[in-house]
């Protein structure tokens, strides 16, 4: 082991890098965010194959080169995956900043929304950029809960807010996705999931991903 280490260092440093970077990047900043039903599909089939992998090794089931191969590709895979949750940790450190900072650093911006009676109420609390419009409750609610990031917590604020269906979310505006990321406290992860986007799509009566796992009931925090 020592061999390997003293050997394919460099090599495991620029996995290492590169899964920071990954995982920097890619990290869904959630409440059921480091779940692993929550992680990407690749990442779990990654997961998995380092941990058979591991065993192998353990075990010692490939012995000579073929052994030595195994262990230096557990070492750069392993490398990885550590550099990935460590990004995945920074970009939550990140997406945690506290809300009043946010809210002192772009306050100018409530300004402009003194034409819209209910925003300049709720504009003097802060937040910034302009409440979507509301409606009252619909028959038949969408179940918010199918884009990712919304869990049970945040369907219920956006439902208080009047916002009940995907065809809502997918007309927001920037100032809106704004407004509403200052007023759940966590600004500008509405844009970084796309939560706009992914409400257009299943408003058009298309499934994503994220849907489709919530459908077959694979998202607990979405059941």
């Amino acid at each position: 082991m020592t061999y390997l280490l003293s050997t394919y260092w460099p090599w495991m440093l620029i996995a290492l890098l590169l899964g920071i970077a990954v995982g920097f990047m890619t990290f869904q900043r959630s409440v059921q965010a480091w779940r692993p039903v929550s992680w990407p599909s690749w990442l779990r089939l990654l997961c998995l194959l380092f941990v058979v992998g591991l065993v192998v090794a353990v075990l010692k089931w490939l012995p000579g080169l073929a052994g030595q191969y195994l262990e230096a590709a557990l070492l750069l895979v392993g490398s990885y995956i550590v550099g990935y949750f460590a990004g995945s940790w920074l970009a939550s450190l990140r997406a945690a900043e506290p809300a009043v900072q946010q809210q002192t650093a772009m306050a100018p911006a409530a300004a402009p929304v003194a034409a819209a009676p209910v925003a300049t109420a709720l504009a003097s609390d802060g937040h910034p950029g302009q409440r979507p419009p509301s409606i009252d409750r619909v028959a038949t609610p969408d179940n918010l809960k199918r884009i990712a990031g919304v869990g049970h917590a945040n369907e219920i604020k956006l439902n208080e807010l009047g916002i009940w269906t995907f065809s809502q979310i997918a007309a927001w505006n920037h100032q809106n996705a704004e407004w509403v990321g200052s007023y759940l406290a966590f600004p500008g992860r509405i844009e970084r999931e796309d939560w706009i986007g992914q409400a257009a799509r299943l408003a058009q009566g298309l499934e994503t991903e994220f849907s489709r796992r919530v459908d077959h009931g694979d998202v607990p925090t979405s059941l």
